[in-house]
């Protein structure tokens, strides 16, 4: 929109070039020359038939809400419907039997890893329960050695006291490997697995690389794509009339095909500093997976919740330093600037949401001429 501003701008300071001349000029009459113009603070009053181009107006009217510009959006997995797979133990890929984009169902083999630590917890797992079995065994012989007087009550006490510790130790080597949800493939081997059904989104894992439970991405990320995100930044005037629920159409450019209908589920409360803007997360519907994870797409909101706005032309709206201005005929013959504030605009319309009503008459050929001519006699 401000690319649309600067040349309607541009276009009318070329005209103005040669209407300039024409601007600073008088009429004679009889010998004495007749100002085209008066200006009296922020009015232009004109001299009766003194200016030899004539101002276009047209009438404030009263119309429905214009539709939005499209936002480039992004389109993301929706966070509950991720699940991201790490490798629990340090090794080497070995076998990777998925690629980005297959399905795949929880439980699913996603690749396989050689580790060194996996064979040492094996191994303290397969020592718990061998120590188990010696503990058994001696605290049976010492049971039958208590009842013929042979042995000590104490010693067996200590006896079944090393037991139970041996089978606190076998529990916690079982659920070292039971904490890792992998499927062990060898004594040095295992199975990292899909944690649920959906589709292979991201894949950080090519044979030999090494992997680790101290890396901050995963080696692999599943998501149900029946679900989106589309994700954008709206510009700050255009969020403060958006609410969560609010239907939103989103269009993949260059398609053809009608926009998808989502629904707006989060309006941030935060606003970007550098380019004030609003992120906004609209949810999508997505069976048939047409849109893909990290596709860019054009989100169309839709137009604000009041019924009726004002309307003017573009061309009647320029800018007086940081703010926007209007002329209104008050009179024949007379035009007085006007401050307004802005709503949505288009190449050929804008909204007015303050300073003009229903009925009045602005300039809509020559603004910047009357502006600047205010701006010379001030």
């Amino acid at each position: 929109m401000r690319g649309t501003a600067v040349g309607l701008v541009v276009g009318v300071l070329v005209s103005a070039a040669g209407f300039g001349v024409l601007w600073s000029k008088t009429r004679q009459h009889g010998g004495e020359s007749t100002p085209a113009f008066h200006v009296d603070k922020d009015t232009v009053k004109l001299a009766p038939s003194a200016v030899p181009m004539r101002f276009e107006t047209a009438v404030v009217i009263s119309g429905a809400p214009l539709q939005r510009a499209p936002v480039t959006a992004r389109v993301q997995t929706v966070e509950a419907l991720t699940a991201p797979s790490f490798a629990p133990l340090d090794g080497r890929v070995v076998e990777v039997p998925v690629k980005i984009g297959d399905r795949v169902k929880e439980g699913d083999h996603l690749m396989m890893v050689a580790s060194g630590d996996l064979a040492s917890l094996v191994k303290e797992q397969n020592a718990a329960k061998l120590t188990i079995k010696t503990k058994e065994t001696l605290a049976q012989r010492l049971q039958l050695l208590v009842e013929s007087r042979a042995a000590s009550q104490n010693d067996l006490m200590v006896a079944q006291s090393e037991l139970n510790e041996a089978k606190l130790a076998a529990a916690a080597a079982d659920a070292k490997l039971r904490s890792l949800t992998v499927k062990q493939a060898g004594e040095s081997t295992y199975w990292i697995l899909a944690t649920r059904s959906g589709t292979v989104v991201q894949l950080d894992a090519i044979r030999g690389k090494q992997v680790g439970p101290d890396k901050d991405k995963p080696v692999a990320t599943v998501a149900d794509l029946d679900e989106v995100l589309v994700v954008s930044d709206v510009p700050q005037r255009d969020a403060a009339s958006l609410a969560i629920g609010s239907s939103v159409g989103v269009v993949q450019p260059g398609s053809g095909q009608e926009p998808i209908t989502g629904t707006i589920e989060l309006v941030s409360d935060v606003l970007d500093a550098e380019r004030q803007t609003v992120p906004i997360r609209v949810r999508v519907k997505n069976p048939q997976h047409t849109l893909r994870p990290n596709q860019y797409v054009e989100a169309i909101f839709g137009p604000t919740n009041a019924d009726h706005v004002l309307i003017v032309p573009s061309e009647a709206v320029v800018t007086d330093g940081a703010k926007s201005v209007v002329f209104v005929q008050t009179a024949p013959g007379v035009l007085k600037r006007r401050e307004v504030k802005l709503g949505r605009q288009t190449k050929e319309k804008a909204e007015i949401t303050s300073g003009l009503a229903e009925g009045d008459r602005v300039v809509v050929k020559g603004a910047l001429l009357l502006l600047n001519a205010i701006d010379s006699e001030g």
